[in-house]
C-alpha cells in the first residue's frame, strides 16, 4: 500500500474521530429518532434496558472471537461512486476491485493484474477498514461508549435489537442492529456531523450491512460487509458511494470459496436513482425519469437535488406546476440549492407572479454570486418595478460573462430608457377602494417581529410596486392608526382599549376528521385555554358536519370553553365520523380488488364478475365522498360569512385530517392501479370552484384561515395484500400516499389564500394553535389604492416584502377585483 494510500486512510479514520454536530441518537425521543432516522419509524420501540447489558456483552464476545477467527479474505467488489454540486450531478462512475482484507490491514486490486489498484479519482470517497466501525462493540471498548436499547426490528428476516451508542468523547455516534438469536451484527450505521481541520467534508454517514461468511475448509464464519453506503456533504456538493460485494473467497489464486448467508443486495438506493433518472432525462425518457425520481423520493424524501431533477424533467413535459410544487419543497428542505431558487424565480416570472420571482432570484442571485446567467434572471424580473436595480444586475452579468454579447446589448438598452427624457403627460386619477392587507412578520426563529413601520414594508400588485397609503399595527390588544407621511414611525398607544378586539373561531371538521385523532386534538386544546387569560378576545368553537353544530357560544371567559372541550360531550362530537366509514369502505374495496386480482391473475371463472362489479363500488365510494366534501365546503363558506359580521379580528382555526378535492380520486386510483385496462367512465370532479367561494368570502372580509392537520406524524400505510403482484403494490402505495398528501394540500391552499399558517406532520398540534392565537395579537396592516382600477373580477396576486430579507412574511395571497376588500 502506497503512502500516499495509507495517508487517504487515515484522513476518512480520522473522520469517523469527529465530533458530531447533530443531537445524539441516544438521547433522542422517538419523534426526533423517526425524523432523524424515518426507517425507525418501523420498529417495535421499547423503552426498558433491562436486557441491555447483558445483550451488549454478548455481542462484544461473539465480535471479539471473530476478530480472532479473522484470515485473509477476498472479495470482488463494485463501487458505484457519485458526486452532485448545487444539486447537479457533476460526475459519476462505476469501477470494480478484488478487495483484500487482512488481519492486519485492508487493501484493493485490480482483478485483472492484481497489482494495487490506484487511488480513487479526485473527488471521490472510497472507504475502506470497515471492520474499525464494529470496534465500538468490543469489550475492552464498551466503557467508551453510551449506550441505548430502542427496540426490535426486523432486518433480511432477521428479528434483531436495535441499539443507539454514542462515543462518550462526542467523537461518533451510530446505530447496530444485532441478531436476537447469535449475538452477530448485521447492521450498522456510523453518524459524523462536524468537519475536521484539512477535510471538505462537513458531514459522513457509512451503513453497512454484514453477511456471515461460512469457510468449509477453516470451519471459521467471518461477518464481512455485503453492502456499504457512504454519505458526505461538503460545502455546495455531496457525494455518495455504494459498494457491493460477493464472491467471497480465502485469499490466493485458488481460494475456497466462502458460503455467504445471504445474497448481496442488487437493489438501487435512492442516490442510484437519482443518477439514473438524470441519465434517462438526458435521453429523452421523460416518463421513465419521472418514475424513477418520485421512487427515490418516496425511500428518502429528504432529497433536495432529487426533487430539484423532478422539476426540471416536469418543466420539460408542459407540467410547470408540478414543477413549481418540487421546487418549493426542494428549497424548503435545503434553503442553500442555489439553482432551484433559480428555477423557481423563473418558472415564477413566467407565471407573471414578479414579486415572488424576484425574491427567489435574489436568494439564488445571493448563493451563485458568479453565476452570470443568475443576475441576468434577477435583471429581467427586476425591470419593470426596479429599473436603476435592474441595471445594476444587468451590468453585473455583462461583467461576469464579457463575451456574452446578449447581457452586454440588454445593458446598454436599459441604460439607455433610463436616461431618456420624462414626458410631460398628465396623470388621470381613478377613483377605487383601497385594499386592506394584514401581514404577519416573524423571525427565523418564529417569533414576531415588533417596532415596524410603513418604511420597512413594500407592497406589490400582480408585480407592480403599490404605493401604501396608511398603516397601522396591533400589538398585544392595542391598535395604532398611523397616518401615511415620509417621515412614518409608529408608536402604539391607546386610551380606551376596545372590550372586544379579535375573535377566534375553531371550527372542528367531523366529516375529515377520524376519531382516533380526537385525543391530542383535545389535549392540545385544552393546553391553549389552560393557558388563555380573560382579555378582549371572544372565542366560538364549532363542529361542521352536513349541518354545523356550536359547541360552545360566543365567550370573552377561556375557563368556559375549557370546561366544553374537557366534558364527556366533546368525544361524541366523532362519534360515527364520516372519515372512519369512508375509511372502512376504502379498506373493504381494497380487499376486494385484492380478492379479484388473484382470481384473475390464477385464471378463476369468477375473475369477470368481481372485475365487472369494481367500477361501480369505485364510484359509489367517489359519490360519497364527493356529497361529503361539498357539504363540508357549504357549511364552511357559511361559517366564514357569519364571522364576516363581527367586527376586529377575525381568525378561523380549521381543525381537519385534510379533505380531498378530487372526491375518489384514491378510490378510482387504486382501480387502475389492479386493473389498468378496465373501463371507468366515473367523473373526476374538481371540488376547487366550492373552495375558491369560502376563500373569496374570507379574502374580501380580511379573514385569516389557519389549519391544523389533527392526523400529526402521518403515518405510512402498510397494507399489502398476500399474494399481489410488486408492481401492483407500488401503485396502490403511491396512489394511498398521493391522497393523503393531496388532502394536506387542500389546508395548505387555505391558509396559503387567506394570510394563515398550514401547521402539519407534527404532533405537538398546541403549537399550530398557539401560533394562529398569537398572529391574531401581533400584525400589521398595509393599505393601497390599486393601480389597476378595472373591477374586472380578475385574481390580483398580492405579495409583501421587508426591509429585512430575513424576516418571514405572512399576508394573503391576493383578492378578486370585484368589490370593496
Amino acid at each position: 500500500m502506497t503512502v500516499k494510500r495509507k495517508a487517504w486512510i487515515a484522513a476518512v479514520l480520522a473522520l469517523l474521530s469527529t465530533a458530531s454536530a447533530q443531537k445524539p441518537f441516544v438521547d433522542c425521543s422517538r419523534e426526533e429518532l423517526t425524523r432523524a432516522v424515518p426507517e425507525l419509524a418501523g420498529i417495535e420501540f421499547n423503552s426498558s434496558q433491562d436486557r441491555l447489558d447483558a445483550l451488549l456483552r454478548a455481542t462484544g464476545e461473539e465480535l471479539a472471537g471473530m476478530f480472532s477467527r479473522l484470515v485473509d479474505v477476498a472479495a470482488t467488489e463494485q463501487i458505484h461512486e457519485m458526486r452532485f454540486e448545487d444539486g447537479m450531478r457533476e460526475a459519476s462512475q462505476l469501477e470494480a476491485y478484488r478487495y483484500l482484507v487482512k488481519p492486519s490491514d485492508e487493501l484493493r486490486v485490480d482483478p485483472a493484474t492484481g497489482a494495487p489498484a490506484a487511488a480513487p479519482a479526485a473527488g471521490f470517497l472510497v472507504l475502506s477498514h470497515f471492520e474499525n466501525l464494529l470496534r465500538y462493540l468490543l469489550p475492552q471498548a464498551r466503557e467508551q461508549s453510551r449506550f441505548r436499547s430502542l427496540g426490535r426490528a426486523q432486518v433480511a428476516g432477521h428479528d434483531s435489537w436495535v441499539v443507539a451508542f454514542q462515543a462518550r468523547d462526542g467523537n461518533a455516534q451510530g446505530l447496530v442492529w444485532i441478531d436476537a438469536a447469535s449475538h452477530r451484527i448485521l447492521r450498522l450505521r456510523v453518524d459524523l456531523a462536524a468537519p475536521i481541520h484539512g477535510s471538505p467534508l462537513e458531514t459522513l454517514t457509512t451503513d453497512v450491512a454484514f453477511v456471515a461468511v461460512e469457510f468449509p475448509s477453516t470451519g471459521s464464519a467471518l461477518w464481512l460487509p455485503a453492502r456499504v453506503t457512504a454519505h458526505g456533504r461538503y460545502a455546495g456538493g455531496e457525494l455518495h458511494s455504494v459498494h457491493r460485494y460477493s464472491d467471497y473467497r480465502l485469499a490466493g489464486s485458488h481460494g475456497a470459496a466462502g458460503i455467504a448467508a445471504a445474497a448481496v443486495s442488487n437493489t438501487e438506493d435512492p442516490w442510484e436513482m437519482l443518477d439514473r433518472g438524470i441519465a434517462l432525462a438526458g435521453a429523452n425518457q421523460a416518463a421513465k425519469s419521472i418514475a424513477l425520481l418520485r421512487e427515490a423520493l418516496r425511500l428518502d424524501p429528504a432529497m433536495a437535488p432529487a426533487r430539484y431533477h423532478l422539476a426540471a424533467t416536469l418543466s420539460a413535459t408542459g407540467d410547470v406546476t408540478g414543477a413549481e410544487a418540487e421546487l418549493r419543497e426542494a428549497v424548503r428542505r435545503s434553503p442553500d440549492l442555489g439553482p432551484a431558487h433559480n428555477f423557481l424565480g423563473i418558472l415564477l416570472f413566467k407565471r407573471g407572479d414578479l414579486a415572488d420571482a424576484t425574491a427567489e432570484l435574489r436568494v439564488s442571485a445571493r448563493l451563485q454570486p458568479n453565476d452570470a446567467t443568475v443576475h441576468f434572471n434577477l435583471a429581467e424580473a427586476l425591470e419593470k418595478s426596479d429599473p436603476k436595480a435592474a441595471l445594476d444586475e444587468f451590468r453585473t452579468a455583462a461583467t461576469l460573462a464579457p463575451d456574452n454579447a446578449a447581457f452586454k446589448a440588454r445593458h446598454d438598452k436599459v441604460e439607455r430608457a433610463l436616461n431618456a427624457p420624462k414626458s410631460d403627460a398628465a396623470a388621470i386619477k381613478v377613483e377605487v377602494r383601497q385594499v386592506l392587507v394584514p401581514v404577519v412578520v416573524t423571525d427565523k426563529e418564529g417569533h414576531h417581529v415588533t417596532g415596524l413601520s410603513k418604511a420597512d414594508f413594500r407592497v406589490f400588485e400582480d408585480g407592480v410596486e403599490q404605493t401604501i397609503a396608511a398603516f397601522s399595527v396591533e400589538n398585544a390588544g392595542v391598535l395604532s392608526s398611523v397616518p401615511a407621511t415620509p417621515s412614518d414611525s409608529v408608536t402604539v398607544a391607546a386610551s380606551k382599549p376596545v372590550p372586544v378586539r379579535r375573535t377566534y373561531v375553531i371550527c372542528l371538521d367531523r366529516l375529515h376528521t377520524e376519531f382516533a385523532n380526537l385525543v391530542r386534538v383535545r389535549a392540545a386544546l385544552s393546553k391553549l385555554f389552560h393557558g388563555e387569560q380573560p382579555g378582549d378576545a371572544r372565542y366560538v368553537v364549532v363542529a361542521v358536519g352536513t349541518t354545523t353544530e356550536v359547541v360552545q357560544s360566543p365567550t370573552t371567559d377561556p375557563a368556559a370553553v375549557l370546561r366544553v372541550i374537557e366534558s364527556k360531550d366533546f368525544e361524541k362530537l366523532f362519534l360515527g365520523d364520516k372519515k372512519g366509514a369512508t375509511g372502512s369502505d376504502l379498506q373493504a374495496f381494497r380487499r376486494e380488488l385484492d380478492v379479484a386480482r388473484k382470481a384473475c391473475d390464477e385464471a378463476r371463472p369468477e375473475c369477470v364478475a368481481l372485475s365487472k362489479s369494481l367500477p361501480f363500488r369505485a364510484a359509489q365510494i367517489a359519490a360519497q365522498e364527493r356529497a361529503i366534501t361539498t357539504a363540508f365546503l357549504e357549511q364552511l363558506r357559511y361559517l366564514v360569512q357569519d364571522l364576516a359580521r363581527e367586527s376586529g379580528r377575525r381568525t378561523l382555526v380549521l381543525i381537519s385530517d385534510g379533505f380531498p378535492l378530487l372526491p375518489g380520486k384514491q378510490a378510482l386510483d387504486l382501480l387502475e392501479a389492479y386493473f389498468p385496462d378496465s373501463s371507468n367512465s366515473t367523473l373526476r370532479e374538481n371540488r376547487k370552484a366550492d373552495l375558491d367561494a369560502v376563500l373569496r368570502v374570507a379574502d374580501r372580509q380580511n379573514i385569516p384561515i389557519y389549519t391544523i392537520d389533527s392526523r400529526g406524524l402521518h403515518p405510512q400505510d402498510n397494507f399489502e395484500p398476500a399474494g399481489t403482484p410488486a408492481p401492483v403494490q407500488l401503485a396502490a402505495a403511491n396512489s394511498i400516499r398521493g391522497s393523503a398528501w393531496e388532502a394536506g394540500g387542500a389546508l395548505e391552499d387555505m391558509a396559503a389564500a387567506t394570510g394563515g399558517t398550514a401547521f402539519k406532520n407534527n404532533n405537538d398540534l398546541f403549537a399550530g394553535l398557539a401560533r394562529a392565537f398569537a398572529d391574531g395579537r401581533q400584525y400589521y396592516v398595509l393599505a393601497y389604492v390599486p393601480t389597476n382600477a378595472n373591477s374586472d373580477g380578475a385574481f390580483r396576486s398580492i405579495s409583501v416584502l421587508v426591509r429585512d430579507g430575513k424576516m418571514s412574511v405572512n399576508a394573503k395571497r391576493g383578492y378578486w377585483a370585484t368589490g370593496v376588500d
